[in-house]
């Protein structure tokens, strides 16, 4: 098996994140920090929060 160095490239190491410490960073609100937790878990990737949180400041 090869490694095809033109893939290579594109591989970029997920940024994985503790919600809680997303939710203080950001300085959300705790019942936004409890709706992410349910969405994704107590860790996510830091684009789905993101994007996340993006989605909910909209909705309110």
């Amino acid at each position: 098996m090869t490694i095809d160095s033109a893939k290579t490239d594109d591989f970029r190491p997920r940024e994985i994140w503790s919600v809680h410490e997303f939710a203080r960073r950001c300085r959300l609100l705790k019942i936004e920090e409890s709706r992410l937790k349910m969405l994704h878990g107590p860790f996510a990737e830091m684009r789905d929060l993101m994007a996340t949180r993006d989605n909910s400041a909209r909705a309110w």
